[in-house]
């Protein structure tokens, strides 16, 4: 009796771990979506604020492009492209 305790103790432990672990993950998805969404509208408002400013419009893309290489990407693994905590 006392190992089949052992073994749902266990394997209580393990499913709130696995539970807890996937909602941190699913956490991390719905957060790195937003902020891909909120990316693609700041490109899109500075595609208009520069309108007719020829030497603002590839400086502010540069910054763009080093935000998303450096910030975003960076929950991107090389090998797989899949997100890592």
């Amino acid at each position: 009796h006392f190992l089949s305790f052992l073994g749902l103790l266990y394997g209580l432990l393990v499913g709130q771990t696995y539970g807890f672990v996937y909602t941190q993950q699913e956490s991390l998805y719905y957060a790195l979506f937003n902020e891909v969404t909120e990316a693609k509208s700041l490109l899109e408002q500075v595609a208009l604020v520069c309108q007719g400013r020829g030497g603002m419009y590839p400086k502010v893309l540069t910054k763009i492009r080093d935000y998303i290489t450096n910030d975003l990407k960076k929950f991107c693994t090389k090998k797989d492209n899949k997100m890592s905590p």
